[in-house]
């Protein structure tokens, strides 16, 4: 019976550091030979580990989504409103500039043809998913607590911020830097953050019936 043989590397430090070249240069821009540099293993030991260059992406995809899942449960604790959403969105944006990575790795990954990868395709699908449900609760919080009108969807808003948060990914990117806040800020005044609730929008030709409720 073969034995074995355990892993003479620290494997999380492995997949934080293959990450951020996955990050940088996309699934296809990336070479074992830049992996083997950043990781500081050889080749076979990656092959070993990962089977190839595509299993080291989806370890790589799992390690990002579990730091995703952790960033986000800071908008899990009670009493997170509207402001803690702006900041965390802030540090989002900051983290991207700061790591030189350009946008989230699953818009990134979203775009690549890693997507016909079924696994891929349900982690990108699943982690957007995730971002944009801890959005829509906060929104949530923020409707019953009086911040925001209760005509204001908390999916449709969440899905707009989210949206939102990764064209400000590339508006920054395209030399707009000096836009980035104005546009984040006019995106949360859209939602009545700019010190009042937002006003439900008045139909031109109302027509008897029941009313049907946007949430």
């Amino acid at each position: 019976m073969a034995l074995v043989r355990p892993r003479e590397f620290d494997e999380t430090e492995v997949l934080e550091r293959a990450l951020g070249v996955f990050w940088r240069r996309g699934f296809e821009g990336t070479s074992i030979a830049a992996l083997v540099e950043a990781t500081g293993l050889q080749r076979q030991s990656l092959y070993n580990a990962f089977t190839d260059k595509h299993g080291l992406f989806r370890a790589s995809l799992a390690h990002y989504r579990a730091l995703l899942d952790a960033s986000l449960a800071v908008l899990a604790r009670p009493g997170i409103g509207l402001a803690e959403l702006r900041a965390y969105m802030d540090g989002v944006l900051e983290l991207q500039r700061a790591r030189g990575v350009g946008a989230c790795l699953l818009v990134k990954t979203a775009f690549g043809p890693e997507m016909d990868d079924r696994d891929v395709r349900r982690a990108v699908e699943e982690g957007a998913r995730a971002a944009r449900d801890r959005f829509a609760r906060v929104i949530e919080s923020a409707i019953e607590r009086g911040e925001l009108a209760r005509t204001v969807s908390p999916e449709a808003s969440a899905a707009f911020l989210y949206a939102v948060l990764n064209g400000i990914s590339a508006l920054a990117r395209t030399g707009e830097r000096g836009q980035v806040e104005a546009v984040l800020t006019h995106a949360f005044d859209s939602l009545g953050v700019a010190g009042e609730p937002a006003r439900p929008v008045r139909r031109r030709h109302a027509r008897a019936g029941p009313s049907r409720s946007p949430r």
